[in-house]
């Protein structure tokens, strides 16, 4: 118990600092991407910080396993250069003893991933997925200003012209609008002066007029051209974008998904994509009854070949994609369990890496824990795109990457046991 709490408490530290650089990589390069969609929307700060919460929660997936092969191969290269690995195996305290309580924290460590992939993720990926689109849908700050000489046609329905904007005033000269109502010709509205204002209850854009004329045509009666004057007039031009609207969905895209609700489209597809094999089979039976065996077929053979054939690609078609859509939701599902297993398998693999490493730095240590992170994680993806396209099976693009670094850990720690026999014996 005492060997445990002491190999377990060397694995601490290196764990939370390696996890918290890779968090802190992560939310930088999140930031470098996302800051250019969200700078100019006039978004609350608050909204921002709940974006980045949000997106956080993906990034934990990944971050626990590369963490739990840092802090692995940094503590047993630790104990090895300070020569406690010799120190054990003299009192009788083999290196699978040593590893148990590591592979137990890893095994707890991957269920609560596994958990948190199925129940927290999800939501998470939702949430920010609609909050992005509802950011995306706001509109900036209107600038009015800025734009003169130039026509405005950012308001549903209205067309804005002015000759310049007094800046300490906010008041504009010479203002043309031109509104369509569904029409074929614009009222026109000419003033000599207005001023934009904001109605924030209802968030919308307010243009008031100040001495100007409206011109129109009475569709009513063509020829007659109506011309009205006015001390003042106001407009509402339509919807501000200031306000951030919160919009709900239902639809939920393969990421966000648990695996219980993966598993019941899966069924869906298959009871579809059985339903459809079904249909096809009756088609080809009808085909041979009606075309070939009626002695009066309903209609001619090449007519009927032709449609059967038709309808056959078509069904292929629909088949090949319910199949992939199948696949990608098989693909998630075994996602969730293959990443938060890494954890055991990088045990596995980053103690026998961290002894033979022993006479580095750590920073050589967390250099090849980062690179076989990295060629874990390209397998993945990797696996994981070729899966999508039907070509590999998602159990396998999904669990091979694990396999092959227990294979891999199996192998180094074999010829490391095979180094120290050949030792003794020379």
């Amino acid at each position: 118990m005492i060997l445990s709490r002491y190999v377990l408490r060397e694995h601490g530290g290196p764990f939370l600092l390696a996890f918290s650089v890779i968090m802190f990589l992560l939310v930088i390069d999140l930031m470098l991407q996302m800051l250019d969609r969200i700078l100019g929307k006039g978004i609350d700060p608050v909204v921002v910080l709940e974006l980045f919460f949000l997106n956080t929660a993906w990034m934990v997936a990944p971050a626990v396993p590369m963490a739990v092969l840092v802090a692995t191969l940094l503590a047993f290269g630790r104990l090895s250069a300070d020569g406690e690995m010799t120190a054990m195996r003299a009192l009788g305290v083999g290196m699978p003893q040593v590893m148990v309580p590591v592979l137990l924290a890893g095994a707890v460590l991957g269920g609560g991933m596994v958990w948190f992939s199925d129940r927290m993720l999800p939501e998470f990926n939702h949430r920010a997925r609609m909050l992005m689109m509802d950011i995306q849908r706001k509109r900036p700050a209107l600038v009015i200003e800025d734009k003169a000489g130039i026509v405005i046609s950012e308001f549903p329905g209205y067309r804005l012209l002015f000759s310049h904007a007094d800046r300490s005033t906010g008041i504009l000269r010479d203002v043309v609008v031109y509104h369509y109502d569904g029409i074929d010709y614009p009222t026109t509205i000419a003033a000599d002066s207005g001023q934009v204002d904001f109605d924030r209850a209802r968030d919308e854009v307010l243009l008031s007029l100040f001495g100007g004329e409206i011109h129109r045509i009475d569709m009513r009666d063509v020829p007659v051209y109506v011309t009205t004057t006015f001390d003042r007039a106001r407009l509402r031009l339509g919807e501000a974008g200031q306000r951030l609207s919160r919009s709900v969905s239902s639809y939920r895209n393969d990421r966000e998904m648990s695996i219980g609700m993966m598993r019941a489209q899966i069924a869906d597809y298959e009871r579809e994509i059985s339903a459809m094999q079904g249909e096809s089979g009756a088609r080809i039976a009808d085909f041979f009854d009606q075309a070939l065996l009626a002695p009066q077929p309903r209609e001619p053979l090449d007519l009927a070949l032709r449609t059967l054939v038709g309808r056959a690609q078509a069904d292929a078609r629909l088949l090949y994609h319910r199949r992939l859509s199948a696949a990608r939701l098989q693909v998630e599902a075994h996602k969730k369990f293959s990443i938060p297993a890494a954890c055991i398998a990088f045990v596995l693999v980053g103690a026998p890496l961290g002894i033979r490493a022993r006479g580095n730095s750590p920073a050589v240590g967390a250099g090849i824990s980062i690179g076989f992170f990295l060629v874990w994680w390209i397998f993945l993806i990797g696996g994981e795109k070729l899966a999508d396209r039907g070509e590999v099976a998602p159990w396998l693009a999904m669990w091979s990457p694990n396999i092959a670094t227990v294979l891999i850990g199996a192998w180094l720690a074999f010829w490391g046991m095979v180094k120290r026999y050949l030792r003794r014996v020379l």
